[in-house]
């Protein structure tokens, strides 16, 4: 445990598990009266079944590529890599003995948790108009150091977006190989803050480039955001898109910056960057970017998306919902969903010319939606190659959602794009779970599992679990009750996976919480030979 900074000794505390709504009261009162206890059975942990720990089982893949300039095998952003695959080489937690511990410091979260070369968490918290970059410690959940970033200003409330919908400033930031800080900031800069290397060290921040002349001008009180940041593969600038529609670069060592707008088009999810180029997606188009060596931004395609004929429930902009996603080296793919009706379809995209080789509609018409990144990569044999199969995870988050009550409906999907031996491709759905969520559900290669977190439908009262789904037959293999209440409410927030493994974390509206393995089950996972399954 670390104990150093100058917020060290004091004491963590916890989310309350009494955070209701009006409505939760009246129903939790008369329930306790009724079945004469705090919670009906109906509220209590379900069952874990018999003994999850031996379905730990690795999925074979192939790795992707480390980017060269971003934290190495960590969970360097909020989709883990470069590639935004959202897959985890570490295994998540397998029970069936799990604890549960969590930190709030009131109203207000996490939206990006990563890991430094020490284990480490480092996270930006906001409350919605403050925000804070933090180091913890990731078994205490202890604060070490914080270092204060920009706030939205005082007319933020009057700019129409909700605390909820925010996903500027910080909410996307990645970890760099010099466990760095590269942060988006509400004043349109850039901050790149080194992490504390010692017991005694803080924060420090290295360099601040100005970008507010380089967004989309807008009639106060509205104000375009610099949302995300990532670095080119070759390491002399950074990319960046802002939710107006700018797509720029930033000359590193010199803070020259060169900018493409999307006439008419919006950005609302974080992009990918591979050796190849960037790829970002627009509420029209999905597009594959490079630059000229100086730094101007040319695009080498375009391709249109049917973009439906609105916003759909619960999402928050129309178009596409997903953040881009890649798989396999230049010869690969890009992955993301379309806003079609009745059905989205899954949407496999030829990364060296944007042409889509494969869609498959998802979930039920009238019903079927996303917003949330997809889950994804290509299969392997024993020695680490490519076998030409690729799978993906798509959550359906479809619903008529009111802070702080979601109502999605059912579904996460598994979708597989085999190649055939003369070049075709053709997509196969393998099965769709009926678990409930909106959340940034994670894929664990170490113990084949996908993990979600959601609220139970049927008590009087919320309660939250964390949900493993095995990954080749989408069953549910445990439910794990992290606790009660609008504390534990992640709306839309996303789970990580500590890189030593049997350790996963979800940001909450309160706060964040930690579930975590017993010994016996960390044992398991770290002295375990993954022998793989023999189907895929």
């Amino acid at each position: 445990m670390w104990i150093y900074g100058p917020l060290a000794g004091l004491p963590v505390r916890p989310i309350s598990d009494r955070l209701f709504t009006p409505g939760e009261v009246v129903r939790g009162t008369w329930s306790a009266i009724a079945h004469g206890t705090d919670l009906p059975d109906a509220q209590r942990e379900l069952s874990t079944g018999a003994e999850p720990v031996q379905s730990v089982r690795a999925i074979p893949h192939v790795t992707p590529p480390q980017h060269p300039f971003m934290a190495a095998g960590r969970g360097n952003n909020m989709h883990c890599d470069a590639f935004m695959s959202d897959a985890y080489e570490a295994a998540g937690p397998v029970g069936p003995a799990m604890s549960v511990s969590s930190r709030t410091q009131g109203f207000g979260g996490y939206g990006t948790v990563t890991f430094d070369r020490l284990g480490r968490i480092v996270a930006v918290y906001s409350n919605g108009r403050g925000f804070q970059l933090e180091l913890m410690d990731p078994d205490m959940l202890e604060e070490l150091a914080s270092h204060s970033l920009p706030g939205r200003p005082w007319y933020w409330i009057f700019q129409g977006i909700l605390p909820w919908k925010y996903i500027g400033a910080g909410m996307y930031f990645y970890l760099d190989d010099q466990d760095r800080a590269v942060v988006p900031t509400t004043q349109n800069t850039i901050q790149v803050v080194q992490t504390p290397q010692d017991e005694d060290g803080e924060f420090v921040l290295v360099r601040e480039y100005d970008l507010s002349e380089h967004v989309v001008p807008m009639r106060w009180p509205h104000r375009d955001s610099v949302a995300w940041v990532l670095p080119d593969w070759g390491g002399a600038y950074y990319w960046y898109a802002t939710t107006g529609g700018v797509v720029g670069t930033v000359n590193i060592a010199t803070g020259e910056v060169q900018t493409l707008r999307l006439d008419g088009e919006i950005i609302e999810n974080s992009f990918a960057v591979a050796e190849d180029g960037v790829y970002i997606v627009s509420d029209y188009a999905l597009y594959r970017f490079n630059h000229d060596g100086a730094g101007r931004v040319n695009v080498d395609w375009r391709s249109e998306y049917d973009r439906g004929p609105g916003v759909k429930p619960g999402h928050i902009t129309r178009g596409s919902g997903t953040s881009v996603s890649l798989i396999g080296g230049g010869d690969g793919l890009v992955v993301i969903t379309d806003n079609a009706e009745p059905r989205i379809h899954a949407l496999f995209v030829r990364r060296s010319d944007g042409v889509v080789i494969c869609r498959t509609p998802l979930f039920e018409e009238g019903k079927s939606g996303t917003d949330i990144s997809v889950a994804c990569f290509e299969h392997a044999d024993v020695t680490g190659a490519g076998i030409g199969r690729y799978s993906i995870l798509v959550e359906n988050n479809w619903g008529h959602h009111r802070f702080p009550t979601s109502r999605p409906e059912p579904g996460l999907a598994r979708v597989d794009l085999i190649r055939s031996d003369d070049g075709t491709y053709r997509c196969e759905q393998i099965w769709t779970s009926p678990v409930r969520g909106i959340c940034v559900f994670k894929l664990s290669f170490g113990s084949g599992l996908a993990y979600t977190y959601g609220r139970d439908e049927d008590g009087p009262v919320s309660s939250w679990y964390l949900t493993a789904i095995d990954f080749v037959s989408g069953q549910t293999v445990f439910r794990k009750l992290a606790g009660t209440g609008q504390g534990y409410n992640n709306w839309a927030g996303a789970l990580f996976i500590h890189p030593d493994g049997g350790v996963a974390y979800t940001t909450t509206i309160f706060g964040l919480v930690r579930i975590e393995d017993s010994d016996q089950a960390q044992n398991t996972i770290q002295s375990a030979s993954y022998i793989a399954r023999g189907d895929p």
